[in-house]
């Protein structure tokens, strides 16, 4: 008997560690639907507001008018991997903001199930890449970091290479028990 309990015991604090939960899930979604964008042009935007004699906010306001139908593509990675952050930001991410995941759970890649993973209004997830003027490339997600009240979180995100930042993490807080960005694009490319 007492080896029937232990079992069930370990396959649940095993099956518990290798799943993505309700919270990691309500991340991932607001992370895709934040950092899933249109790279704006720099030089398309100088031209607009050159053009039209208005500013450069003046001039991105247009450019997302002009492209609010456009529906663009993208794809993710099927799995939301490992935390890969060099060890000083890893322990500075846990020694400042007290990130203390249980049993190392970020350091376990792990399949996602996209049936939890919710559309994005003008961007549709295609499964694989695709050679289109819309498709705006592939992005890949690594685990949740948590602190030890789940009350702060970090997440690690890749975007496609062509992108201005090519990896950079989202700092969230639980404000009456829903996830919000609190910083955004702490970019490792330069903190490396």
């Amino acid at each position: 008997m007492k080896n029937i309990i232990y079992s069930i015991l370990i396959s649940f604090s095993l099956f518990s560690c290798n799943s993505l939960d309700k919270d990691e899930y309500e991340i991932l979604n607001l992370t895709i639907n934040r950092c899933v964008f249109k790279q704006t042009d720099p030089e398309e935007l100088s031209k607009i507001a050159a053009e039209k004699k208005i500013s450069l906010a003046d001039a991105l306001d247009f450019l997302d008018a002009k492209n609010i139908n456009t529906q663009y593509t993208y794809s993710i990675s099927d799995t939301l991997y490992a935390i890969d952050l060099p060890t000083d930001i890893r322990e500075s991410l846990r020694d400042h903001y007290i990130y203390n995941e249980v049993k190392n759970r970020s350091n376990q890649s792990i399949p996602i199930d996209f049936n939890k993973i919710e559309s994005i209004k003008g961007k549709k997830r295609i499964p694989c890449c695709a050679k289109d003027s819309n498709y705006l490339g592939n992005f890949k997600f690594h685990r949740v970091l948590f602190d030890a009240g789940r009350k702060r979180a970090y997440i690690q995100v890749e975007s496609p290479k062509n992108y201005i930042f090519n990896s950079f993490g989202l700092m969230l807080e639980k404000e009456n028990g829903e996830w919000k960005c609190k910083i955004d694009f702490c970019c490792l490319d330069f903190l490396t």
